[in-house]
């Protein structure tokens, strides 16, 4: 996995580091239902590129599967924070660089070959399956990207290749691995555009000079935050969930 050079070297995973975790997920210790490593970095990606960031205690059952029965049977209690360090560090790595620059997102994506193609092709399936997870996981806080077309077209690779319930005129457009791979291709500019979409809505959630002016805004007025939107449909709508 390459990372920006300006990223703090504490935050970046070794190629050691995904390696020990990418093995972890494929372990006998975890459940058929946990989240391999491409479809983790989708999940994660979500997580940090949302309008509000769910606490750890909300997603992190989500990375194992989903009931409780699908929880890892760690060795002892040394793995388990070693695993969460793990995962809790590519999140904050993938905070900082999104925060540095949107435009650099490298997603970690799988490789697809088919017998009767010579060829590898680019495989962001299960990584976009794990964004739309987390998107479901607070689906009321990204709306606004569903009601907005523009927005919509942003998500629009993520969501066909990541959504099992699509249309049979969606289905057409991810029959073949060369439309798979050209929808994948197209995901980085999706992250970029729907991280710099819920900025000014994350300002106005961290931001406490911000929220101190939020009680006197009409709800049916501009929201402070900048985005354009009315407040009922913006921050004003919006909490930290925990």
């Amino acid at each position: 996995m390459s990372t920006n050079k300006n990223t703090p070297p504490l935050l970046t995973l070794s190629d050691e580091d995904m390696d020990e975790l990418g093995n972890f997920l494929l372990s006998d210790a975890t459940s058929d239902e946990t989240m391999m490593l491409d479809c983790l970095d989708g999940f994660l990606t979500a997580i940090v590129t949302a309008p509000v960031m769910l606490s750890p205690g909300v997603w992190l059952p989500k990375v194992w599967g989903s009931s409780d029965k699908d929880e890892p049977a760690f060795d002892n209690y040394a793995q388990v924070e070693r695993i969460t360090s793990l995962i809790m560090r590519h999140l904050s790595n993938l905070v900082v660089s999104l925060q540095q620059n949107p435009d650099a997102c490298e997603p970690i994506f799988d490789s697809a070959v088919y017998p009767d193609s010579p060829r590898e092709f680019v495989d962001g399936e299960m990584w976009a399956y794990g964004f739309m997870t987390a998107i479901n996981l607070q689906r009321q806080d990204w709306q606004a990207v569903f009601d907005d077309p523009n927005n919509a077209e942003l998500l629009r690779p993520i969501y066909l290749l990541g959504t099992e319930d699509v249309t049979p005129s969606e289905e057409a457009l991810i029959e073949t691995p060369e439309q798979r791979e050209e929808l994948s291709k197209q995901i980085p500019a999706s992250v970029a555009g729907l991280y710099r979409f819920w900025s000014p809505v994350r300002r106005a959630v961290t931001d406490p000079a911000i929220r101190r002016e939020m009680p006197t805004v009409g709800r049916n007025e501009k929201c402070p935050c900048g985005s354009g939107r009315k407040f009922k449909k913006c921050c004003g709508a919006t909490t930290v969930l925990e």
